[in-house]
């Protein structure tokens, strides 16, 4: 065949379908490929991988492109005259034919394939390999050939192959193949004389794209963020009381009844859901439980367990004590995790979520935070309900709110 090598690259037009769930990185390579005997034509083509841990999937395609003439039927010659000066690939006396002047396809190949890379996601036997990652792959796909003299050949085939890939860059590498390619309508043996004619070679270029190469490390503290306590963001030291372990479900119950007050208006000394203050919010929360508390936020810090305010000792469904004055505690707020708190606030108008540390208003009650107690469902100390009512918070009120 009297193929021009200088026209055999880049040709196929592909479908990548990735797999359901697929997370790992993709690939995109550019490959060179051509069967074992030596009168076979070079291909050239594109391929797209997805892979999901050792598991790839990939579609590749590749042609050789030649003249018209070196087909087995040449495009039909158009002539003409030339009124000026011919430009095409043939002039005789001023006149041209187009033959030769479009490529034809002599030669393609197109492969799905189920890529096992053991190694390419464990870095620790990359490293071993020094920087090599072998593989195996199963596919189906097809193979065509349109030789000079002879008849148009298409076979549908199955395949099997290996090969090794080797990273260069971390997102730039160099892989090679070999691939046993053969038509499903042949009933000859798999193995018989002259099967190394079947084999077929291949390397690419390779872009690693999508996907995080590496994970950050886990955090080794507690998922709870540090909140600001009467050390200020210096963490305090381990507090000598030992504090109950939080319930999960009595505190998911607690924060279900909060959550179901938000919006309630703000009401100095209200303990009933036509309005709240911070204590009578916390108390009718806890009483919807079995668990009366005291009537106001200096009596409720006497109940339960003391709970230290350093990094990752809060929990969820803790009492959150805070005093305008730096001492004196007037105000109570639930812990409801990852730094926020459910509360009845006179500066917020009502039972709202605000976030420790969070703008000036967060970051008002994270200076104003002075203790935390633990309540247990079998914790409650009742007092008189004519206990004097809390005096309201002085936080920054949220923006946009009217004043």
């Amino acid at each position: 065949m009297r193929a021009k090598w200088r026209s055999a690259l880049l040709g196929a037009t592909l479908a990548l379908a990735a797999p359901l769930g697929a997370q790992g990185p993709g690939v995109f390579e550019v490959i060179a490929s051509r069967k074992q005997p030596s009168t076979e034509p070079l291909l050239g083509g594109i391929a797209l991988a997805h892979y999901h841990g050792p598991i790839g999937l990939r579609f590749s395609g590749a042609l050789n492109l030649t003249n018209a003439q070196d087909s087995v039927q040449p495009m039909p010659v158009q002539s003409g005259y030339c009124r000026h000066e011919c430009r095409g690939p043939s002039r005789r006396d001023g006149y041209y034919d187009n033959v030769g002047m479009f490529p034809s396809i002599g030669a393609w190949t197109a492969d799905a394939d189920l890529i096992f890379a053991p190694v390419r996601a464990v870095a620790p036997l990359r490293a071993l390999l020094l920087g090599f990652s072998p593989y195996a792959f199963a596919g189906i796909g097809g193979y065509g050939a349109r030789p000079a003299n002879g008849v148009d050949t298409t076979h549908a085939t199955w395949s099997l192959g290996a090969g090794a890939h080797h990273e260069l860059l971390g997102w730039l590498g160099v892989g090679g193949e070999a691939r046993y390619r053969r038509p499903f309508s042949s009933d000859s043996a798999v193995f018989r004389q002259g099967w190394r004619d079947n084999l077929e070679y291949r390397v690419g270029l390779t872009v690693s794209f999508g996907g995080r190469r590496h994970a950050a490390p886990a955090p080794v503290a507690s998922p709870e963020p540090p909140v600001a306590g009467p050390c200020g963001r210096v963490p305090c030291a381990p507090d000598t009381a030992t504090a109950t372990a939080a319930d999960p479900r009595f505190a998911s119950r607690v924060l279900d009844v909060a959550d179901g007050l938000v919006d309630t208006p703000y009401l100095a000394g209200g303990s009933s859901p036509r309005g709240f203050d911070a204590a009578g919010f916390v108390r009718y929360v806890f009483g919807e439980q079995g668990v009366t508390l005291p009537r106001t936020a200096s009596e409720m810090a006497g109940v339960g367990s003391d709970v230290p305010t350093r990094v990752g000792a809060l929990r969820p469904g803790d009492l959150l004590f805070f005093a305008n004055d730096g001492t004196n505690i007037n105000h109570v707020a639930i812990y409801a995790g990852r730094n926020r708190i459910i509360h009845s606030t006179a500066t917020g108008n009502g039972v709202r979520y605000d976030t420790l540390g969070e703008d000036e208003r967060g970051r008002w009650f994270a200076d104003h935070l002075v203790s935390a107690r633990r309540i247990s469902p079998a914790a409650g100390q009742e007092t008189r309900d004519s206990a004097p009512a809390d005096r309201p918070d002085r936080a920054p009120r949220p923006q946009g709110a009217s004043r």
